[in-house]
């Protein structure tokens, strides 16, 4: 099981490389500009995506000028947040993003998107990284997916995100 859950997560991480190359660019390019306009990266994740804000704050790479959004009435138009949510559909994410949103904040949304399902947080970001990952990984005998590693694949976005961003302010003489 090891071996397959390996592969397929592996499998999910190239997905979003491959896919996502773009938007993970041109969300870097936001953040490098909220950073050195001096706005807020606020980073904001829902029930156990929470952890990925807190490892994209807390963490040994984390971006300068970030911070957890708390509340939104922090938010103003220099700022952007990056709100991460198991599945696109998530009524509460789309929500949260909207209310972001309407203090002027840009959101970049990570979540998964599921073809059946109406996509609501990808309709209300300004940018969205669909990280694939809409069942679990590793099929038991019963016939069951198991596996479904959500705070994994955030991490890995966040990850790109902070090496892509980091790269486009050195590249502009901001220093770490």
């Amino acid at each position: 099981m090891l071996k397959i859950f390996t592969t397929q997560l592996m499998g999910k991480f190239k997905g979003i490389q491959d896919q996502h190359e773009m938007v993970i660019e041109d969300s870097s390019r936001l953040f490098a500009q909220v950073i050195t306009g001096g706005g807020t990266v606020y980073f904001y994740g829902e029930n156990e995506l929470q952890g990925a804000a807190l490892e994209a704050v807390y963490g040994s790479e984390k971006l300068p000028s970030s911070a957890i959004l708390h509340d939104p009435a922090d938010l103003t138009e220099n700022d952007c947040v990056l709100l991460f949510s198991r599945l696109s559909e998530d009524q509460a994410a789309a929500e949260h993003a909207k209310a972001f949103k309407a203090t002027g904040a840009k959101v970049v949304g990570i979540s998964a998107t599921r073809k059946e399902a109406d996509p609501l947080l990808e309709q209300t970001t300004d940018f969205h990284i669909n990280t694939g990952l809409t069942t679990g990984l590793v099929p038991n005998d019963d016939g069951e997916r198991i596996g479904y590693p959500s705070l994994l694949t955030s991490l890995y976005v966040y990850h790109a995100l902070y090496l892509t961003t980091r790269e486009i302010l050195e590249e502009h003489g901001y220093e770490f």
